[in-house]
């Protein structure tokens, strides 16, 4: 009968075990060491790749929103309250200035339309007052407090018809030859593309609802999230280009504020060229040139940009397991400072990071676990001792 062979497999907790009991600890910090041969680490499916400093020469990969400047957004109210009986633009048509969006039927605005042309008629009494009393007062027929009576009366009936005037012109209507007229149309007030709508044929709505937002969709502006560590690097008036597009433009502000949680500073660029692929509310990443920084080439203290899944965390510090080899082959858990984040990476900077350095970047979380194995086992011996 053969008799069947176990295949050379490994567990996690075996060869946690082996790293704690085969090999004898570093003296310097045995606690963070995990003793493994390469043909274990490959076992576990752990992978690294060499540290390399991050690129100051631009920062790429970086998450950004697809914004409309708002100088050049306008939103379309409602005028009056009323009906809405006529719709004439929807959600991402082309309109020109003064183009008729809806028309809307209001008994306000009957209401105002007659106000205005009675308040003009008295204005008009007013003024043809005031030109006989004055008149009558050159030819010393009336006392000259009666004339200032008269200029008060007309100035005070003038600011009344003014005032309905203006009324009627934010309402979109007039009054003009003294007709009155139920309706009003509401108006783009510039040449743009309709963003949203809300305006619907039959449905009744109060002043200054909000009906349409119209825009212009050129340039467009781009809100980027940058890493901290990158934004003393990223000047105004620097390129920026989007991923997949044609779309290109410049840096014109470098916010001040870090976000506390994500520890990125907020860019804004404008997009002059290539805006046909863009749309407002599009998620897209964004490549910024930056200028070189005094002392950001490859060594100690340099930042390293690597994948996110190479950092641990434990009791509140970011590591990565940087690999050993010759005669004590393993991986030292190292501490690092997480400066923020780049698209599916992350930049990492550490006193103990070398460039060219060897960093786990899969099988992590196997590594974690044998770590935490090893570092319970030097415990257990240091109490036993």
């Amino acid at each position: 009968m053969n008799r069947r062979h176990p295949s050379p497999s490994f567990s996690l907790a075996a060869v946690a075990l082996l790293c704690a009991l085969a090999f004898p600890a570093r003296a310097a910090n045995p606690a963070d060491f995990i003793a493994l041969a390469p043909a274990q680490a490959k076992a576990l499916g752990v992978e690294t790749r060499p540290l390399a400093a991050a690129d100051t020469g631009s920062a790429a990969g970086l998450p950004a929103k697809v914004v409309v400047p708002v100088e050049q957004m306008r939103v379309v109210a409602a005028p009056l309250a009323g009906l809405l009986t006529q719709v004439g633009a929807v959600a991402g048509q082309t309109v020109k200035k003064g183009q008729m969006l809806a028309r809307l039927a209001s008994p306000g605005l009957l209401q105002v339309q007659r106000d205005y042309l009675q308040a003009k008629q008295q204005a008009d009494l007013a003024q043809r007052s005031l030109a006989r009393d004055e008149q009558l007062f050159k030819e010393g027929i009336i006392a000259e407090a009666r004339l200032q009576a008269s200029r008060a009366s007309q100035a005070q009936a003038a600011v009344a018809a003014r005032e309905l005037q203006a009324e009627l012109r934010i309402a979109g209507a007039t009054a003009g030859g003294g007709s009155l007229t139920p309706e009003v149309a509401v108006s783009a007030p510039l040449d743009g593309v309709v963003l949203e709508a809300s305006a619907a044929v039959g449905s009744r709505v109060e002043a200054a609802t909000a009906l349409f937002t119209v825009a212009q969709l050129n340039p467009l502006w781009l809100e980027i999230q940058a890493p901290a560590a990158l934004a003393g690097n990223l000047k105004e008036g620097a390129a920026v280009r989007i991923a997949g597009s044609e779309a290109s433009g410049k840096l014109i502000n470098v916010g001040r504020q870090i976000s506390p949680g994500s520890q990125t500073v907020t860019l804004r660029a404008r997009m002059d060229a290539g805006l046909d692929s863009l749309h407002p509310g599009q998620m897209v990443e964004a490549t910024v040139a930056a200028a070189p920084q005094a002392g950001a080439t490859a060594g100690k203290g340099a930042t390293y940009r690597i994948p996110q899944a190479a950092v641990v965390r434990q009791a509140g510090q970011a590591w990565v397991f940087v690999q050993t080899a010759g005669a004590r082959p393993g991986f030292q858990a190292t501490p690092v400072s997480v400066a923020g984040n780049a698209g599916p990476d992350v930049l990492v900077s550490g006193s103990a990071l070398a460039a060219n350095a060897a960093v786990a970047v899969k099988g992590v979380s196997a590594l974690k676990s044998a770590w935490s194995t090893a570092a319970s086992a030097a415990s257990d011996a240091g109490s036993a001792q």
